[in-house]
């Protein structure tokens, strides 16, 4: 296991003396493209040798200080930097990559005049082991050249820049052959990957205030870079109060798995509300409307309905899966188990149902978790010895508000990040359990 001093990763060679520490500030400051790290109030804590170079100021005139101190608006196109700083201000807050450009943003020249530069951005969150952004970081490549020879469409200005001429496609292939992204399509790359985060944030809602429960929900991608992918999570209250709950997974961690998701999450959540028809039916009615709309999505489903409360608190609870991992209840004591059902086939094989209806309860003080494989799949290890572990691991957590929960279980079983997505739904509640924590 590699050890970190002060920035300083020193590896197990290194006692050896076969290998020296890799020193990643040194490598950060010699990275080619100009690089910044932010935080999340967008204050400057590093810049590499490129940035300094080309913005021609010393470190200590640009770290510490406010982006819009270092990068003020100017030129022709002032809006490019509202759209950097509001692009970095959503990073900090969702975690999630951006990338912008081509835009054009102006430097000083070698006369004093302003030069004409473009730019594409791409903004990266760094998150600790609890999926928290500690910090932005922000890289600029200087596409100039290539928006000039190659006739590239920049968005806003209706226009292209130059003929699209047999040189000027030779020097995009040589950029797209050396897998850099400053060519032509950059606009529609950055425009897919938009559409596609908004089709996952209008899937990824947040979950419904209900009185009496606190919801919790998480979704963490495999590919960070990409953050969008198959699993989902959903959340909605029926009329009669009642509460239904999901977690899914469709095959893949790509855009296709995303639209197939939403497709899939939009089925199920018609059926189960529109018919009033329990977990075990709401599966089976969505495999067979999913199939004779043609909607081609393996998925493993599963769903638990949460009942209202009785006189004691107590709530029902039926829940139905379609080959996915079963859930875990925490109990108010502290104590866990896994829910045990026998084998269902997953949505999508043609099995069919009808799919077995479980039934549990909740008490005051419980918590119901539901999550998909990516939170406890291994490589090196069996999902069965895994599974069989998952309750002692949820039991250490007891002490932990409901709030707190879920993050902290992300960082305790995948915090490296996990090899598939991971979405994960707490239901947990409200009433003795925080009345006798108090009293202990």
């Amino acid at each position: 296991m590699a050890e970190n001093d002060g920035g300083v990763v020193r590896t197990p060679s290194d006692v050896d003396g076969a290998v020296g520490p890799v020193d990643y500030h040194a490598v950060f400051s010699v990275l080619s493209a100009p690089k910044a790290v932010l935080a999340p109030d967008l204050t400057i804590l590093d810049a590499n040798e490129s940035l300094l170079r080309t913005i021609d100021a010393p470190a200590s005139a640009v770290v510490g200080r406010h982006y819009l101190d270092i990068f003020p608006a100017n030129g022709p196109d002032r809006s490019a930097v509202d759209r950097i700083v509001l692009s970095l201000e959503r990073v900090a807050r969702t975690g999630r990559l951006e990338m912008i450009g081509p835009h054009r943003y102006d430097l000083r020249g070698p006369g004093g005049g302003w030069a004409e530069r473009w730019w594409i951005t791409t903004n990266l969150p760094v998150l600790d082991a609890a999926g928290r952004v500690t910090a932005v970081v922000h890289r600029a490549e200087d596409v100039t050249s290539v928006v000039r020879a190659g006739g590239v469409a920049i968005p806003g200005v209706g226009r292209t820049t130059g003929p699209a001429d047999a040189t000027a496609l030779s020097v995009v292939d040589q950029a797209l052959l050396l897998g850099s992204s400053v060519d032509r399509y950059a606009d529609v790359i950055t425009r897919e990957r938009r559409a596609s985060l908004a089709l996952q944030d209008s899937v990824l809602t947040p979950p419904p205030r209900i009185p009496g429960l606190t919801i919790d929900v998480r979704y963490r991608p495999a590919v960070p870079e990409v953050h969008v992918g198959g699993d989902w999570y959903d959340a909605f209250v029926h009329p009669d109060g009642e509460t239904t709950v999901v977690v899914g997974d469709v095959t893949g961690h790509d855009v296709a798995a995303a639209a197939h998701m939403g497709h899939l999450r939009g089925v199920l959540r018609s059926v189960a509300f529109a018919t009033d028809a329990g977990p075990a039916d709401a599966l089976d009615t969505t495999e067979r409307t999913a199939e004779g709309l043609g909607l081609q999505a393996l998925s493993t489903v599963a769903v638990a309905r949460i009942g209202t409360p009785g006189l004691t608190g107590r709530r029902a609870v039926r829940w139905a899966s379609a080959g996915h991992v079963p859930p875990v209840v925490r109990r108010a004591d502290g104590t866990a188990r896994v829910l045990a059902d026998r084998p269902s086939p997953m949505l999508g094989v043609g099995l069919g149902g009808p799919r077995t209806e479980h039934r549990t309860s909740l008490d005051p003080g419980d918590t119901l978790l539901l999550y998909t494989d990516g939170l406890v799949e291994r490589r090196d290890r069996s999902l069965r010895d895994v599974l069989t572990e998952l309750p002692r691991r949820v039991e250490a957590l007891g002490d932990l508000a409901p709030d707190q929960l879920l993050d902290a279980l992300l960082a305790e079983l995948v915090p490296l990040g996990s090899q598939d997505d991971v979405a994960l739904v707490m239901v947990h509640v409200d009433g003795n359990h925080e009345r006798t924590s108090a009293g202990a």
